[in-house]
């Protein structure tokens, strides 16, 4: 079973010869697995795990530097980095990796629709699409995805959190035309990445976290009336190009799982098993049949804290209940970080594909 197949199948909700493999690590975890697994010359962690998923994306056509949180940084001054919304981080480094801390919202200050006006928005054409079909037929055997981040993080990011709360129940005018603004290039960028990939782009994630460890971030009412039907719009235009639809929002999202799966979301990640209602076992048994789980294994305590044989039982606990009867694909409930002991990252894969993989 080729790795594209693999996936469908188990999107679909049917067995699949091995439970399919997804893998993503800050760069640090990158290089050590490399050290460990041994790799031939030419050969990638990815080829190595025999990950079935690859992504594919279109290139910025600027840059100021390297160093970004989600979108490109296109401005550094003063050691904050302004990123394609004009929304500024500082970068943080700890004893587990660099990180990129958000430290200012440009529209913080505004009171009204027509102070939009003069905030420089981003446009799809700041993005160069002209080598997606070679990415995405370069890794035709492969369940190809590409990307798109959603519009409830970026909104508040731009406004400030308590800002844009608010506006949504005392100025909702406001919330939007704001919410307007950033839906219609996220459309206009995505539709030009499916469009480019002419048929073989599988999937487009919209990553947009509106959860956290005990629950919702925004109240699930207010989410319905002002992020849902822009979602809907969104998934309906990914559906022209025959695009699956892989959700992704950490945290306690349960009480609006029912919603996504109404919109045509079919993969839900990362599936942080912690967060409040997020249990595998409930979360199989009652939405099991209608959406595929991307995620689950533990970054917060199994894989921080826990030793290799430790992982290996957890990791076959939830490819038991998550894979029954397919409608899983195995990854992190986050990426892996630096706090994450290298033996327990192989140990993860070695179960996925009942094989040892360090040297």
């Amino acid at each position: 079973m080729i790795s594209k197949e693999r996936v469908r199948k188990a999107i679909e909700h049917a067995q699949t010869d091995r439970v399919p493999i997804d893998f993503s690590a800050r760069q640090e975890v990158y290089e050590k697995l490399g050290g460990i697994l041994g790799l031939k010359p030419g050969e990638s962690v990815e080829q190595r795990l025999e990950v079935d998923l690859r992504g594919v994306g279109p290139a910025i056509k600027r840059s100021a530097s390297p160093l970004c949180y989600a979108d490109p940084t296109i401005k550094v001054e003063n050691n904050v980095y302004f990123d394609i919304w004009g929304v500024g981080f500082r970068q943080n480094r700890t004893e587990s990796g660099e990180y990129m801390d958000l430290c200012f919202n440009p529209l913080k200050k505004i009171s009204g629709v027509k102070e939009l006006d003069d905030h420089p928005w981003p446009a799809a054409d700041m993005w160069d699409y002209s080598s997606l079909f070679d990415q995405a037929n370069a890794n035709r055997d492969f369940w190809v995805g590409a990307h798109s981040r959603g519009m409830f993080e970026i909104a508040w990011f731009i406004r400030g959190f308590e800002e844009f709360m608010v506006d949504m129940l005392v100025n909702p005018g406001l919330a939007s035309a704001l919410l307007d603004r950033i839906q219609e290039y996220l459309m206009a960028r995505s539709e030009r990445i499916l469009a480019e990939g002419k048929g073989l782009i599988d999937m487009m994630e919209y990553n947009d976290d509106v959860g956290g460890q005990n629950g919702m971030l925004i109240n699930p009412d207010l989410w319905r009336k002002f992020i849902k039907p822009r979602m809907a719009s969104f998934i309906k235009m990914c559906g022209k190009y025959n695009a699956r639809i892989r959700f992704h929002s950490c945290g306690g999202i349960r009480p609006i799982i029912p919603d996504l799966i109404e919109i045509g979301v079919d993969v839900l990640n990362p599936v942080q098993t912690l967060a409040a209602g997020m249990e595998p076992a409930g979360l199989k048994k009652d939405f099991g049949g209608r959406l595929a789980f991307n995620g689950g294994i533990d970054t917060q305590e199994l894989l921080v804290n826990s030793t290799p044989e430790q992982v290996r039982r957890e990791v076959s606990r939830l490819i038991n209940i998550f894979g029954r009867n397919g409608g899983y694909i195995l990854a992190p409930s986050h990426v892996f970080q630096g706090d994450v002991p290298i033996e327990n990252v192989v140990a993860v894969y070695e179960i996925a594909l009942n094989k040892k993989l360090s040297v």
